[in-house]
């Protein structure tokens, strides 16, 4: 689903941003048949207790990619993975260290 970004108004001094706010809705709807294409990204964060965390997600699909990324390290940190996805509701993250409570980040792709 794509939307037009409304064009805007010139205000006193602000020509050039009004210009370049024309110019991207301009371009984001003669590029509207290929960002259609585009997957779907939800992006999130969670904790993880003792090493794992589950994480509700109703966008995981079969096909989903989920990226996971250490945000804020806290405990033993170690090495980070996705072991399990449940299409419809959500993934584990797990770490290979039992003794990680680390804030981690993660995008899901499709």
């Amino acid at each position: 689903m794509t939307t037009s970004i409304p064009p805007d108004n010139v205000a006193a001094g602000q020509a050039g941003h009004i210009e370049a706010h024309n110019q991207i809705s301009d371009a984001l709807a003669s590029q509207a048949e290929q960002l259609a294409g585009i997957p779907g990204i939800t992006a999130g964060t969670a904790t993880l207790v003792s090493g794992t965390v589950n994480v509700p997600a109703g966008a995981v699909t079969a096909d989903s990619v989920i990226l996971v990324s250490r945000m804020s390290p806290s405990g033993t940190p170690g090495h980070l993975s996705v072991p399990a996805t449940n299409p419809g509701s959500g993934f584990t993250i797990s770490s290979s260290s039992g003794s990680d409570n680390s804030v981690v980040g993660y995008l899901i792709l499709g």
